[in-house]
This record gives C-alpha cells, structure tokens and sequence, in this order.
C-alpha cells in the first residue's frame, strides 16, 4: 500500500516538472517587464539630461552676463562723461542694467584704497524653466596711465596744414591736422606718406571712403618753459658764456654765434641777411618770434650723445611762444621745432620755405610749408613719450561662489 502511495506521489511530482502550460505567458511577462524597465530609465535619464542642458546653459547665460557688467563699468570709469561714460570717480551701488525683465546684471564698485577698486558684477537669469541662474564675478583694478608718443608725426597742427608750390615740398612721414590740409600746387602728386585730418577738408585723402578726413584730434605735446629756462642757466654755469638772453637776440650782417646746450631768449630771435647761426646740441628757446631772414645762415645739429629717450627736452631744437619763419636755406638735424604757448595752447604759426629742411617733427597751431622746404620725419622722435589720462585696468580677477 505505501508503495502504491509513493508511485503516485511521485507520478504527481513528475507531472507537475513535466507540465510546460503557462511558461509562455510568464517568460512574455518578464520580457514586457524588462522593456518597460528599460524605457523608464531611458526617459528618466533623458529628462534629467535636458534640465541639465538647460540649467547650464542659464548659469552661463549669467555668467556672461556678470562679464558684460564688468566690462560695461570698466568702460564707464574710463571713459568721460561727455563721451558718454560716467568718469574715473563713479561708484554705483547695484547698478542695474535692466537688458530685460528676466536677464540683467547689478554692478556695485567700492575703494580699497586711493588708487585700487573693487567691482563686483552678479548677472541673473529670473523665471528659468526649471530655476533661475545667477552668478557673481569680481574683479580688483588699480590706476594706470596711458603712456602717449609725443612725437609721431613730420608735421603736427592744430589747424591749418598748408603745402605750396609745384612740385613742392618734399615731407617724408605721415602729417596730421586738427583741423584741415590744404594744398596749392601739385604737391600731393609727390607725396608717399598718410595724412589724416580732424576737420572736413584734406587735400592729401586719397582712401576710397574718405576715411582719413574727420578722424580724432591729436594732443599738442606741450613744453616746460620752466625747465628750460632753469637747464639755460645751469649750462651758463657751467660754460661761463651766456646762454640766459635777457632780452631780444638779433644778429646783422657779418654776426656769427656758435652755441652749444641750451638758450633761452627772453624775447625774440631775428638773424638778418648775412648773419650766421650755430647750434651743437642744443637748442633755442624764445618766448617771442623767431625769423630766420634770406641769406642767414642757421643750423642746428643734435646727436646721440645729445638726445637722451628718457629725457624729452633733448629733443627740442627750436621753440618759440610766438610765429616762427624760416626763410634762409638753412638746417636742423635734428629735434622738434615747435610753436606753443607755457599754458599748452598753440596760437603761432610756422612758415618753412627756400629750401629749409628739418629732420625731425615740425608742431604748431598753423603750418605753412613752401616750395623746396624739407621735413623728414626722424623716427627715433617716436621713443620720447608722456604720461596721459588715468585710467583703470584690471589686476585680478575671480569668481565668487
């Protein structure tokens, strides 16, 4: 009977392993299982990959804007209030620039210490679609000054450039105008240099879109009459001969003066037909008119044991306060002949002609150059610089979390 039982038992047990009913429905079960899985996760991992592309791109939409508000209030230090800017004295408290409702960036500047800054700038992103993006940048600035070249140009005016005659002048360098260039006779047909000019008029404008007309004025580098007068008077010192004139210098027929250093004129300078003047490094300073008549002989001669690039006053040959007229065949090799005022203003004119020449730079409120005059541009003038406008420039920079 128990064996009977057992051989049921184990009838039902095999059976039960033998009976595949069912197996189907549940491998496709797990297999829909698997896929649904699968298709959750893919779509999880895409949605999280989208908020993530889009959460970054409104940080660095933020963060571009927090430059931009650097670089906007930069611009505002450095630039003047009639040219739009707020001037090197502005210190804004959040600062707002709206750009729009939602994408703006606050700028707030505060002092370190006299000549050191702080600018702050937090650019924001408002109603993201999934949150808002802000970031800050800061950034510290001192004070620089903007190095200038005094001497850039073969002739510089602060109004009229007139070139005269046929073929004319002969100018090696580039010329500018504050004002206009003018010319009468054919000399613009010889001439190889740029000229620019800051008013409407410019004979010498041969681009195709006038761009050479209408351009930003230049400085009118300026003199120090003080310190002239004061090295005049060392150099007499020193030499024993008089280099301090007291009154006007005018030389007649038959007069030579050789000078060497510095001389300052305390009136004006006239050599007459006949006469003859000598200069070896040095130069002559006036503070009335200076006329070179016909058949003077005039010369100034400077070298490099004269010239020294950190010491602009070396390279000053001939300086008037008032007009200064060469009409002799005369040279000054080399420095910079100059008409200006002690308060940097320039009122007088320069007027070159029979057969002049200068190596140098030629500055004045009015130049007139005639026919057979010769300026050639000394490019070693372009080593003598001057201190410019304050302005801020940036020393550090860094991102505030």
């Amino acid at each position: 009977m128990k064996k009977r039982k057992k051989k049921i038992k184990d009838k039902k047990i095999r059976n039960i392993l033998l009976n595949q009913k069912g197996m189907a429905l549940l491998t496709t079960l797990i297999f829909v299982f698997v896929l649904v899985t699968l298709a959750v996760a893919l779509l999880t991992m895409t949605n999280n990959d989208t908020k993530l592309s889009t959460l970054q791109r409104e940080s660095n939409k933020a963060f571009y804007l927090a430059d931009a508000g650097i670089e906007d209030a930069l611009w505002k230090l450095n630039t003047i209030v009639e040219n739009g800017g707020e001037g090197i004295e502005w210190r804004p408290t959040n600062e707002p620039d709206p750009g729009t409702a939602t994408e703006y960036y606050q700028v707030s500047i505060e002092d370190i210490d006299t000549d050191k800054i702080k600018i702050t700038s937090t650019g924001v992103v408002l109603g993201g679609k999934f949150s808002s993006g802000k970031r800050k940048i800061e950034v510290t600035a001192e004070i620089d000054y903007i190095i200038i070249a005094m001497y850039k140009y073969a002739i510089l005016a602060d109004k009229i450039i007139l070139f005269q005659g046929t073929p004319g002048p002969d100018i090696t360098g580039d010329v500018h105008s504050n004002d206009d260039i003018l010319v009468s006779g054919k000399f613009d047909e010889n001439y190889d240099g740029n000229a620019t000019s800051s008013g409407k008029n410019n004979d010498l404008d041969d681009t195709s879109d006038g761009s050479n007309t209408g351009v930003p004025k230049e400085t009118i580098p300026t003199v120090d009459y003080d310190e002239l007068k004061v090295r005049a008077l060392a150099d007499e010192a020193a030499s024993g001969n008089i280099h301090y004139h007291t009154s006007d210098v005018i030389l007649g027929n038959g007069d030579i003066e050789n000078w060497t250093g510095i001389h300052y004129i305390e009136g004006s300078l006239e050599a007459k037909n006949g006469s003859t003047i000598n200069v070896n490094n040095g130069a002559i300073i006036a503070t009335g008119n200076v006329e070179i008549k016909e058949g003077a002989t005039f010369n100034i001669n400077n070298d490099s044991t004269y010239i020294n690039a950190d010491d602009p006053i070396t390279a000053l040959a001939l300086v008037a306060q008032g007009n200064i007229k060469i009409y002799a065949k005369s040279s000054i090799l080399k420095g910079i002949v100059q008409s200006i005022l002690p308060d940097g203003n320039s009122e007088g004119f320069i007027e070159l002609k029979n057969g002049c020449e200068v190596t140098g730079s030629v500055i004045a409120d009015t130049v007139y150059v005639r026919n057979k005059s010769i300026i050639n541009y000394d490019t070693s003038m372009n080593q003598f610089t001057t201190t410019g406008d304050r302005f801020f420039k940036k020393t550090s920079w860094r991102e505030v979390y």
